[in-house]
């Protein structure tokens, strides 16, 4: 599909209750109100087996260029990591004007070849949203890593700990959900996680009009590793 057909189809996609729901997270006004599992239909159009991923980023850096909500959240999802520049990577965070976008972002730039050091100069921003997309960053590499090893995650653990009272609202978030990523790792790491979660104590984060609540980590890891051992919840 080009630029144009897949836009016409987020178009054709979007609906009113999404798009407000979308923009009582804080989403801004440019968007379609296009569905999670719009966005997974039209993924497979672009990607997987005998696609062309080369075609799949240019559609994918049009569809960036077009500002819109829906076309930015397709784009970070049909780009080929391979293929996006690390200049043009800092272009799409400083892009980033709403945490979700930023959180689809993160599950791009993780695969990049240069995903290190731009995670590294995102933790140093004094930014919100690029210190987030750092923190998601980590967090996908707990999760998804398997080259490295728990002495990696010592020092920005150590971090969280130090600094999360006093980060802004969604890096805040993002370091909270980083701490599950990292403690769902491994026994090693989880006894770590809960031990720093016992030195931060309650995490405040503001999420507006919204149900959204705050996750509790320490529970939080419970329920996931009652999971991984096959016991009840």
């Amino acid at each position: 599909m080009t630029f144009t057909e897949t836009f016409e189809q987020l178009r054709a996609a979007g609906s009113a209750q999404t798009r407000k729901t979308y923009q009582r997270h804080g989403a801004g006004d440019n968007l379609f109100g296009v569905s999670f599992a719009t966005f997974g239909q039209l993924k497979k159009k672009f990607v997987g087996r005998s696609k062309d991923p080369g075609h799949a980023h240019e559609v994918a850096r049009e569809l960036w260029q077009s500002q819109n909500l829906d076309a930015r959240i397709l784009a970070t999802m049909i780009a080929d990591a391979a293929r996006l520049s690390e200049a043009e990577a800092r272009t799409w965070v400083a892009d980033c004007q709403w945490h979700g976008l930023s959180d689809a972002l993160a599950e791009l730039l993780v695969k990049a070849p240069f995903a290190e050091n731009l995670m590294q100069a995102l933790f140093a921003s004094d930014q919100e949203l690029p210190q987030r997309i750092a923190y998601a960053m980590l967090g996908r590499l707990a999760q998804q890593s398997e080259t490295h090893d728990n002495p990696y995650f010592a020092p920005r653990l150590a971090h969280i700990t130090a600094h999360i009272h006093s980060a802004p609202n969604r890096t805040r978030e993002a370091m909270n959900n980083c701490l599950i990523a990292i403690g769902s790792r491994n026994e090693a790491l989880r006894a770590a996680v809960e031990q720093a979660a016992d030195r931060i104590g309650p995490v405040v984060i503001d999420h507006g009009d919204t149900a959204c609540k705050t996750f509790e980590v320490k529970p939080y890891l419970a329920r996931i590793w009652a999971r991984k051992e096959g016991r009840a919840c």
